[in-house]
């Protein structure tokens, strides 16, 4: 399969799992348990075999030590696509933890919905907005993270 191909699946499912994210949650309490055990694991098996399928192209594991190993594995394109499954299916149990974390702090779905797709696009970017819109609801800056 090309490099292309795979990054249009790993593109697909982190699709399905957020769409199924944000809009089956209120109708379906069994979402989490959809999308991480089958929507992550599906990433995780593609970026398993992406990465250690081709990570002794570029030097193997030490290439994660240097900046130059770092930029041989972004110039792999299968290592990219490894690396995007790795960013989406992080960034699908950040939304998933933002959504539970903010039901327990009765912040409405709707401003929910705006975190999760801004932590969609831009992850960091995202729970921060997040943390602060939980400090102004709930006066307390560290998040209970269970």
């Amino acid at each position: 399969m090309s490099a292309a191909t795979f990054f249009t699946l790993i593109t697909v499912i982190g699709g399905i799992g957020w769409l199924s994210l944000i809009l089956l949650s209120p109708f379906w309490k069994g979402v989490d348990g959809f999308v991480i055990g089958i929507v992550f694991a599906m990433m995780a098996i593609v970026y398993s075999y992406l990465n250690f399928g081709n990570i002794g192209d570029v030097g193997g594991p030490s290439a994660f030590m240097s900046f130059d190993g770092v930029m041989r594995i972004f110039s792999n394109p299968y290592l990219v696509d490894g690396g995007w499954a790795h960013i989406l299916s992080l960034d699908i149990l950040l939304g998933i933890w933002i959504k539970n974390n903010a039901a327990k702090s009765n912040i409405p779905y709707w401003l929910v919905v705006l975190v999760l797709l801004l932590t969609i696009m831009f992850a960091p970017f995202g729970i921060l907005v997040y943390l602060i819109i939980h400090w102004i609801k709930t006066k307390q800056y560290f998040v209970d993270i269970q």
